[in-house]
Formats: structure tokens, sequence, C-alpha cells
């Protein structure tokens, strides 16, 4: 399952899942440069940043945000 990254604070990260509910995950687990947005993946040995689907989700955002403004 994938989530993702709505905030860090604290030494905690607050991230969403697929169907919407937050979980909380140590800071400490996650990538050391992972950051608020990013699509996390859990995995045998841990965290990963899913870099595709955050660079896909970035872009899907701000599509959205052009056709609003324009």
């Amino acid at each position: 399952m994938r989530y993702t990254i709505d905030r860090i604070s604290g030494g905690i990260a607050v991230c969403e899942d697929e169907n919407g509910d937050s979980v909380k995950i140590s800071a400490a687990e996650l990538p050391k440069d992972a950051r608020e947005g990013d699509l996390i993946l859990r995995k045998d040995n841990g965290w990963s940043i899913d870099a595709d689907g955050t660079r896909e989700r970035q872009e899907a955002m701000a599509a959205k945000l052009r056709r609003l403004i324009e």
C-alpha cells in the first residue's frame, strides 16, 4: 500500500493511506530524503519513496491548479 506524507512534526510523520485513513510513522523510519507530499511504500526492510508516483501526483496537482486559475 502507498502512503502520502502529510506532515512531519516532532519526530512523527502523519501519513494518509490510499483509503484516506491517517497513520503515524516515526520519522526516523523514513528515508532520509523523505519530505511532505512524497508517496512512500512499505517494504520488507522499511520504507522507500515512490519517486515516479510522487512526480505523477505533483504534475496532476499542478495541472489541476492551472485549470482553476485559467
